[in-house]
């Protein structure tokens, strides 16, 4: 229930605040979705984070509604805001915005038992992952190989960290 809940609010807030020319931002919602959805599959037999069914009866629900509608939309939402032109204490300050935002949904999430946590993550692990989720989203939109090369080694970081190693993968 939580994840529908989720998806509407992100449906609600890119009507309000998404650019209403969304194509330029298309590129990089595919990429956020991309990314969730690689880990769905990659990760399957070996998960970090789990989405649970919470009221909708197959955990797929809330997963699918995270890859087509959250990440996708929250990107978007995120990237027709972004202060392009304003000094880097203004772009922190909205980075930091959106990661508390983040956060603090994955927190009441985990409370109502919408995500659990396996194999030694935490919402610790989880602020690190969105930090540099929404600075590789930023990079992306400017410099999409670029970001697709940070991110090449931030994964490999995380399968070290967690031993998620060829074997345990689908």
């Amino acid at each position: 229930m939580v994840a529908i809940i989720l998806s509407i609010s992100w449906i609600i807030a890119a009507m309000k605040f998404g650019d209403r020319d969304w194509r330029k931002y298309y590129p990089s919602m595919l990429f956020a979705a991309l990314g969730n959805a690689l880990y769905e599959v990659l990760c399957y037999k070996f998960q970090l984070w789990k989405m649970e069914p919470n009221g909708v009866g197959y955990s797929m629900i809330p997963m699918l509604l995270l890859i087509l509608l959250g990440m996708p939309l929250s990107t978007w939402v995120f990237l027709s805001k972004y202060p392009y032109k304003s000094g880097i204490y203004k772009k922190g300050i909205y980075i930091s915005f959106f990661i508390l935002v983040f956060i603090v949904l994955e927190y009441v999430s985990v409370r109502l038992g919408a995500i659990s946590y396996h194999n030694g993550w935490n919402l610790g692990w989880s602020l690190l992952f969105v930090v540099v989720m929404f600075m590789v989203i930023r990079l992306h939109f400017s410099r999409p190989i670029l970001a697709l090369i940070v991110s090449i080694p931030f994964s490999l970081f995380l399968c070290m960290i967690f031993e998620v190693t060829l074997d345990k993968m689908k």
